[in-house]
C-alpha cells in the first residue's frame, strides 16, 4: 500500500516537473536527463527534438493514468508499460530505427489517451459522494453515507496516526453535528465529531463508560484490496472521482 500510494505521489510530482521542463525550455526535452542517456534508444532520442517531445509527452500520460488506477489494475498498467519500454529497443534493428521510434510512441500516446480512465490535462474535481457508487446497496448507517460523507473525509484526516475504519456513524443536533466511531491506526477506540459540511472536525480518545451506537457496517479505509479484517463478502466504496475510499463489511463476523 505504501509503494503504491508512492507511485501515485510521484506520478503528481512528474505532472508537475514535466511541465515546468516543457515550458521553460527552448528546445525539446525528454523525460530524462541526455547527460546521463547510455542506451541506443536514450541517446536516439536525445538527438532528436521529435523523439524528445514524444518521450515527454508519453511521460505525462503515463503519470497522469497512474494517477486513476489502483489495486490490480495499477500493477497490471505498471508492467503494460515497463514492457513497452523494454521493447523500444528492438526498433535499432529496423530500416528506419529513428521512425519506428516514433511510430511506437504516436500508437501508445494514443493508447494511453484513448483510455476510458485517462484524466486529461486536468485532475477529476472530487464531486459530492454518490450511493450510486456503492456495488451493493449498503446496511444501516451507510445507507446515509453521501450525507455524512464530508465528515468522514474530515475526520480521518483528522485523526493522527490514520484510522484503519470507520465503526459506525450518528448525528446529533437534528443531524447538523455527525459523530462517528474509528478505529485507530494503532488499534485505538476513537470518537470524531464534525459539522456536516466537514468542518470544525475534534478527534478524541472514547471513554470507558460512554454509551455509542454498535459497530456496523464497517468501513475498512483501504485504497488497495480489501483487507484481512474486512469479513463476509466486503463491498468496495469508490468516490465520484474514481478514488477508492475503503471497503464496507459487516460489524458482527
Amino acid at each position: 500500500m505504501r509503494f503504491r500510494s508512492l507511485l501515485r505521489s510521484l506520478a503528481t510530482v512528474l505532472i508537475t516537473v514535466l511541465g515546468v521542463m516543457s515550458s521553460g525550455a527552448n528546445a525539446a526535452t525528454p523525460s530524462f536527463l541526455c547527460s546521463k542517456a547510455k542506451s541506443w534508444v536514450e541517446k536516439t532520442i536525445c538527438a532528436s527534438d521529435a523523439l524528445s517531445e514524444l518521450d515527454m509527452e508519453l511521460a505525462t500520460d503515463y503519470a497522469r493514468v497512474l494517477r486513476v488506477v489502483s489495486g490490480d489494475a495499477e500493477k497490471a498498467f505498471s508492467a503494460e508499460q515497463r514492457k513497452w519500454w523494454a521493447e523500444r529497443g528492438t526498433c535499432q534493428k529496423e530500416s528506419d530505427p529513428r521512425g519506428c521510434l516514433e511510430k511506437r510512441y504516436q500508437a501508445r500516446i494514443a493508447a494511453l489517451t484513448s483510455r476510458p480512465d485517462y484524466p486529461g490535462d486536468q485532475p477529476r474535481p472530487r464531486e459530492e459522494f454518490s450511493e450510486a457508487l456503492i456495488k451493493e446497496a449498503g446496511k444501516g448507517w451507510s445507507q446515509h453515507m453521501s450525507v455524512h460523507m464530508k465528515a468522514i473525509r474530515a475526520c480521518t484526516a483528522k485523526a493522527k496516526p490514520a484510522p484503519r475504519a470507520v465503526l459506525t456513524v450518528w448525528t446529533e443536533e437534528e443531524g447538523e453535528l455527525v459523530l462517528m466511531r474509528l478505529r485507530g491506526g494503532a488499534g485505538e477506540d476513537l470518537v470524531c465529531v464534525a459539522k456536516k459540511d466537514g468542518t470544525q472536525p475534534a478527534v478524541r480518545a472514547r471513554e470507558p463508560a460512554e454509551t455509542v451506537p454498535d459497530p456496523g457496517p464497517v468501513l475498512w479505509l483501504s485504497t488497495g484490496g480489501a483487507p484481512k479484517e474486512a469479513c463476509g463478502k466486503p463491498v468496495q466504496v469508490i468516490d465520484t472521482d474514481d478514488t477508492p475510499v475503503g471497503w464496507l463489511a459487516d460489524g458482527n463476523c
